[in-house]
């Protein structure tokens, strides 16, 4: 044999030992020795082939997510490897681990993100819930509620603190709450935290005096912390606070002894609305032309309960309020209570209505 021949031999038994097929002395990438991984029991190179030659699926190019599938299949064009795990996720959101994908989470609907940001905003895309707010509701137990029902509302979670509501149909806010939201009991409007939860009984920026306060020579006994407030016959009279309708007394229609006031005769033909709260107080609005609501009804802070007059034991068109006990009849023992726009309101103070401000 000669020296030549000896020599391809060797170099040929060299080569198989190390892996390669004599025929095989260059990679796929252009000449440069190959980088291979194995995943799965495939084996890929450098340029993200399989060894037959075919696209080799993608590990984890953008890092472990969550990205939506729409994303993942941008970013595999790009590195040239395959997404065979994306096969009925393309529109899902998927997390991936050590080089391996799986779901995260199933959409319902589609999978957004932002493809010109670097920010891991992918999320799935609910539908738009349909409106299930009776009166208002706090942002965040909406949400809460939106969860439970596979849908999401688009104010959200910018609006979390505020009041929602639906007039129309559509998703909007209803009151701004600078200091958050309370989310009273199922049944209850909920309403926004403030010092005090009480509101002027008027709409927003109308300026009342009051005519008489606490303790004053026409309030004491069961009404001595209640608040008179001078007001023209019809004037729109507000909830105070959010709650639900105890009881409506229209005792005194138009045209009747005491609708347009008297002596202590008319002491118990006042036309009053009586709102219970979440902790079981109750606002009692007296004297008023009409009650316009209906016992059971709920009620949310700032609604409108009726218009003023001066039915009752009256000497004069006002609307009286007072915080008191349910005792089971709509005459009881007033508490103290104070008002959000003013603390210290005494019989000549004026005070502006901040209720159910925009």
């Amino acid at each position: 044999m000669s020296s030549v021949r000896f020599t391809l031999v060797a170099l040929a038994f060299l080569a198989f030992a190390c892996g390669d097929s004599p025929s095989d002395t260059t990679s796929s990438s252009g000449g440069a020795s190959p980088s291979s991984s194995s995943r799965g029991g495939t084996e890929t190179s450098a340029g993200g082939q399989s060894s037959d030659g075919g696209a080799a699926p993608c590990g984890c190019v953008l890092g472990e997510g969550p990205y939506c599938g729409g994303r993942i299949e941008e970013a595999a064009v790009e590195a040239g490897c395959a997404t065979p795990f994306l096969a009925g996720h393309e529109h899902d959101l998927m997390k991936c681990e050590q080089d391996a994908w799986s779901l995260l989470e199933d959409c319902a609907d589609s999978c957004g993100y932002d493809g010109t940001s670097t920010e891991l905003n992918d999320a799935c895309v609910l539908p738009v819930c349909d409106c299930f707010v009776q009166v208002a509701w706090c942002g965040a137990g909406a949400k809460k509620k939106a969860a439970d029902l596979g849908c999401a509302i688009p104010l959200l979670p910018e609006h979390d603190g505020d009041i929602l509501y639906c007039p129309g149909g559509m998703w909007d806010v209803k009151q701004t709450c600078d200091l958050g939201c309370v989310e009273a009991p199922e049944g209850t409007p909920d309403y926004c935290k403030s010092d005090t939860e009480y509101r002027m009984p008027f709409d927003c920026d109308v300026t009342k005096t009051c005519s008489s306060g606490n303790h004053t020579s026409n309030h004491d006994g069961k009404d001595e912390y209640a608040y008179d407030w001078a007001t023209p016959i019809g004037t729109s009279v507000r909830a105070m606070r959010a709650g639900t309708v105890l009881r409506v007394r229209n005792v005194s229609p138009p045209g009747s002894p005491c609708y347009s006031g008297g002596g202590s005769s008319c002491a118990n033909y006042a036309n009053t609305v009586e709102i219970k709260h979440s902790d079981g107080t109750v606002a009692l609005y007296m004297h008023l032309s009409q009650g316009t609501v209906s016992a059971g009804q709920p009620i949310a802070q700032g609604d409108e309960l009726g218009t003023s007059g001066t039915s009752g034991w009256s000497t004069g068109p006002h609307v009286h309020v007072q915080v008191q006990d349910d005792c089971g009849i709509w005459w009881c023992q007033s508490m103290p209570f104070k008002f959000f726009e003013n603390t210290s309101v005494v019989t000549g103070t004026t005070v502006t209505s901040q209720n159910s401000c925009p």
